[in-house]
């Protein structure tokens, strides 16, 4: 049932038939939010291009195509309005991940507030990051023999779960394993005999 006006503020939480009707239940405060992000991530797939910086950044090109294509598709039809919602939760480990960047900028690895930002940055990755990429691909799984283009949204979500699940393990070895990085920046200056050089996607 869709509910036209509901009241402020707009929260999964306040409205929980989010997390259980994916597919038609929406609010005009979550359907808002979801036309404000599309406009978001059209404006940074711009920013890449304009910037000269698309053939560095390919891989946020790639994610970013994949969402407003999915987005656009809730907008237009008025259907998966919620999953674009839960899909937004991971936007929540954005903040300690730009957090983390800015850290890095300033040259603060060694500070106390580094090692808090990653251990945040590790627990909203799984919870928030994660987790709902888990939900979405199980709910489409699960309920794939009804659910509208079903095969297209799969797809989108088995590609985006590669993506992360990289960017995971950068993060992995970029924070935990800083020894199996020097080791790998070793074998490259020649001290050691490298096995594979690794791939410039994996590299942090």
């Amino acid at each position: 049932m869709n509910t036209l006006f509901p009241p402020p503020p707009p929260s999964a939480l306040i409205w929980p038939e989010t997390f259980h009707n994916l597919h038609s239940y929406f609010t005009s405060a979550s359907y808002l939010l979801v036309c404000v992000s599309t406009g978001y991530f059209v404006q940074d797939a711009g920013d890449i291009i304009l910037s000269g910086h698309a053939w560095g950044s390919w891989e946020f090109l790639i994610h970013h195509v994949l969402v407003i294509g999915c987005f656009t598709y809730a907008i237009f039809t008025k259907i998966y309005v919620s999953g674009a919602v839960i899909a937004l939760f991971v936007e929540v480990n954005s903040v300690t991940l730009h957090t983390r960047l800015m850290l890095k900028l300033a040259d603060a690895q060694s500070t106390p507030a580094y090692r808090i930002n990653k251990l945040l940055n590790l627990f909203t990755y799984v919870f928030f990051r994660l987790s709902a990429q888990a939900y979405l691909s199980w709910y489409i799984v699960y309920n794939y023999a009804w659910l509208d283009h079903a095969g297209f949204f799969l797809t989108c979500m088995v590609m985006m779960n590669v993506m992360i699940l990289i960017y995971f393990y950068r993060l992995l070895r970029a924070d935990f394993c800083p020894r199996a990085k020097r080791t790998a920046a070793a074998a490259l200056n020649g001290t050691h005999k490298p096995a594979a050089v690794p791939e410039r996607f994996l590299n942090d």
